[in-house]
């Protein structure tokens, strides 16, 4: 049996994030460029349900690292097959940042590291922006 490939493997993270904004939200995310904003709204409750603050994590249970990580795959993912297919480009691993992206040419994007500065930093790493600026 052969190994999935990048696009595979991220396409079926995209899936999960469809699956899961649905179930946990109530969000439904179509593939469409539009529906960027709805992952944007999705990245707002994040980042507003996680703990700010010494005393607010001393209150609060702070997301697993894990947890995180896997928010950002899904919601990065989703991010990346909605721009793939209206751009194209291919999911690969890039040596220099030890991170997966999609390449465009010689263009790469990192939407799930976008996605972890949106749920960690807030609506200044708005994702609908950072769609709109990749789009062009």
């Amino acid at each position: 049996m052969t190994e999935p490939s990048p696009n595979e493997i991220m396409a079926a993270y995209a899936a999960n994030a469809v699956n899961f904004a649905h179930s946990h939200f109530g969000i439904s995310l179509d593939y469409t460029v539009e529906s960027i904003e709805q992952v944007e709204t999705l990245a707002n409750r994040l980042f507003h349900t996680r703990p700010k603050g010494f005393i607010a994590k001393l209150f609060r249970k702070e997301p697993s690292e894990n947890d995180v990580q896997n928010v950002c795959k899904m919601l990065g993912s989703y991010i990346g097959e909605v721009y793939r297919q209206s751009k194209g480009g291919e999911w690969q691993i890039n040596q220099e940042h030890q991170a997966i992206g999609l390449l465009v040419g010689e263009t790469w994007i990192f939407p799930l590291a976008k996605v972890l500065k949106r749920i960690t930093h807030g609506k200044k790493e708005d994702l609908t922006e950072y769609f709109a600026e990749i789009l062009e």
